[in-house]
Parts: structure tokens; C-alpha cells; sequence
């Protein structure tokens, strides 16, 4: 063999070496990437599992039996039209805390009540996001806790209540959850997410501020005139009450003046990035209890930049009046929330 052939040889060994070192280089990267989205996949699939109600349905026959006909599971006559309950909706109820900052030790029977309670609806089947309010004032069935944590029955008082006779953090998220599910004739509420004060102040902060326009004078802000969100400027908007009927349903409409404005922001960058709700969430971590593990905040994250949201948060329907103990009490609208309730979690049947 001549040089010049010896040296073709070890070219093409080398070469040869060369390109099985990038083979294996590829193959590996393209495994690391298969794993990681059969990752994704097996945990949106649990996030699925935890955050949907296959087979579920609220008890509508039982809320009112004049005007509906329980028609098999799920599935109801209403207004002579069968309507079949959307398991694939999932539920989150939203607390705000009326207390500064979370204690880093938690005790039954604390003093802290959910000032605010909305209830997020993600619905994938028909791609939309609704918002539901539900005021503090609603009296409904909540359940009791002595201060050691044991369950010494159930009474009638305002849904705010419930979280004060649980321990500040889960326990406390989880009655509020069980009430406000009663409230919706047995809905499956899975997700649970409470956050104090400075949290909501941290979460404006970090989104880097959002614009409001007060409707009315009060506490310092002027009818009409925009104001720029931070810091503690954050919580005097949206827990200064005055102390009458009407009182709580105006703070309930400026909260959703700034839930509104984080929704918008959040859902900007949640479709630009969906990892940002991690960064998010980290930001105010300390101040927040809630259940949402990893995998269903995988599955909520991938379901949410795909819905569509009508710019809303839908109240109840009712009106304020004073109760017994000379405070306001929200009376529910019967019909009218239960249409609500079959508009939203309700699709009609073809027959």
C-alpha cells in the first residue's frame, strides 16, 4: 500500500470514529428529549386524573325537582331538554385571605376568613375559562372544628367563616372547598389555592404592576382616575370595606378589577412560555397554600393557554340584605344560578 493509500485509510477511520461519536451523541440527546416529553405526557395524564370528575355530576334533581329530571347518571331533563354533565371541566377554588401574611405556625380556630372566593372553571371540551365570584356572605353549610382539629359538627354562617375554623393553611382551604362545593349542589372541587395579602401584593409586583380605575372615591383613590398597582398600594385597594349592605359586593368588584388584570397577564405569559407560571408561583410561594402538585400544574398549564376567556368574573346571582345578627347576608338567586350553573358545566344532548 502506497502513503498516499495509508493515509486515505486512516481518514476514513478517523471519520469513521468520528461520525459514531456524533451518533451516539444524537441518540442520546434524542432520548433525554423523549423522556422528557413521555415526562410531560405521564404527568399531564395524572394531572388529568387528579383535576377531572370522569362519570361526576352535581344534583341538580335534588336542588329542584320541579325543574329537573334526574335522566341516568349526569345527565338531566331541563326545560324539556337533556343536558349531560362536562366531566372534563376541572375546578380551582381561589381564596384570599383578609390577613397580611401567612404564620409560619398553624392552629385551629384562627381568626383569618376568605374574604374572597372565586372559583376558576377550565373547561377544554369547549375551550373556554370562566370565572365564577362567589361572595363571602353567602350563607351555606360549613363544617366545625374544635381547636384541636376534631370535627364537632356542621352550622349555617357565611362561606367566609369556613376557612377561620381550620388551621390557617390546608385544613382551612379544604373546608372552604367543601362548603363552597355544597353551595354548587355537590360540585367536584379537586384544587384549592389560598393566598394572604402580601402574596397578592408580591404577585402585582412581580408581573411588574397592572393599571386599575377606581368607580368610586374612596380610602385615598379618586372616581376615574387610573392608578398604577404596587406593593401596598395593592392591598388597600382591594380590602378596604365600608361597613354596610353594599359594602362587600364594591370591594368584591374592585378584586376583580385586579384579578382581572393578573388573569390578563398570567395568560400573556403562560402562551408565551408556559414554564412562567412556575416563576410566578415561586415568587409569592410563601404566602400561598395550595394542593396543586406538579403534575396537575402541567396538565392546568397546557389546558389554560388553549381556552378562551370571555373577560368576566361572573358573579352568583343574588343581592345583599341584613341578616338576623344585624350583618349583610348574599342571597342567592335560585333560578338564575342554576341556569348559571347549567350554561357553564352542562352541554345539551342531540337527540
Amino acid at each position: 500500500m502506497n502513503e498516499q493509500a495509508r493515509n486515505d485509510a486512516g481518514a476514513k477511520k478517523t471519520m469513521n470514529k468520528g461520525t459514531k461519536v456524533l451518533l451516539i451523541i444524537v441518540c442520546v440527546l434524542v432520548g433525554i428529549a423523549v423522556l422528557m416529553a413521555a415526562a410531560v405526557l405521564i404527568l399531564n395524564a395524572i394531572g388529568r386524573s387528579a383535576m377531572t370528575d370522569d362519570g361526576g355530576s352535581i344534583d341538580l334533581a335534588a336542588a329542584n325537582p320541579q325543574a329537573f329530571e334526574a335522566v341516568g347518571t349526569g345527565t338531566v331533563r331541563y326545560n324539556g331538554k337533556l343536558y349531560r354533565y362536562n366531566d372534563d371541566i376541572s375546578c380551582i377554588l381561589l381564596m384570599g385571605v383578609d390577613e397580611y401574611q401567612k404564620s409560619e405556625q398553624s392552629y385551629y380556630g384562627n381568626a383569618h376568613q376568605s374574604d374572597v372566593n372565586v372559583l376558576a372553571v377550565l373547561d377544554p371540551r369547549n375551550e373556554k375559562l370562566t370565572l365564577i365570584s362567589v361572595s363571602r356572605d353567602i350563607m351555606c353549610e360549613l363544617e366545625m372544628l374544635d381547636s384541636e382539629g376534631n370535627f364537632i359538627g356542621t352550622g349555617n354562617a357565611q362561606l367566609a367563616l369556613a376557612y377561620s375554623y381550620g388551621d390557617g393553611g390546608d385544613v382551612s382551604c379544604q373546608l372552604t372547598s367543601k362548603a363552597a362545593s355544597k353551595i354548587f349542589y355537590g360540585l367536584n372541587i379537586p384544587a384549592y389555592a389560598s393566598i394572604y395579602m402580601q402574596g397578592i401584593a408580591d404577585l402585582v409586583d412581580t408581573v411588574g404592576g397592572i393599571s386599575v380605575t377606581p368607580s368610586e372615591n374612596f380610602n385615598g383613590f379618586a372616581a376615574g382616575q387610573q392608578v398604577e398597582l404596587h406593593g401596598s398600594l395593592t392591598e388597600q385597594y382591594i380590602r378596604f370595606r365600608e361597613h354596610d349592605i353594599e359594602g362587600n359586593n364594591r370591594r368584591m368588584e374592585r378584586q376583580k378589577q385586579v384579578l382581572m388584570a393578573l388573569v390578563y397577564k398570567g395568560l400573556a405569559s403562560a402562551r408565551e412560555n408556559p414554564a412562567s407560571i412556575l416563576d410566578i408561583y415561586g415568587s409569592v410561594k410563601e404566602n400561598v397554600t395550595t394542593n396543586i402538585n406538579a403534575a396537575m400544574m402541567v396538565y392546568l398549564a397546557r389546558q389554560a393557554i388553549k381556552l378562551d376567556f370571555d373577560g368576566q368574573i361572573h358573579n352568583v346571582p343574588g343581592h345583599s340584605e341584613l341578616g338576623e345578627q344585624n350583618h349583610a347576608v348574599y342571597v342567592v338567586d335560585e333560578e338564575a344560578f342554576l341556569a348559571m350553573i347549567m350554561d357553564i358545566f352542562y352541554d345539551p344532548v342531540e337527540q
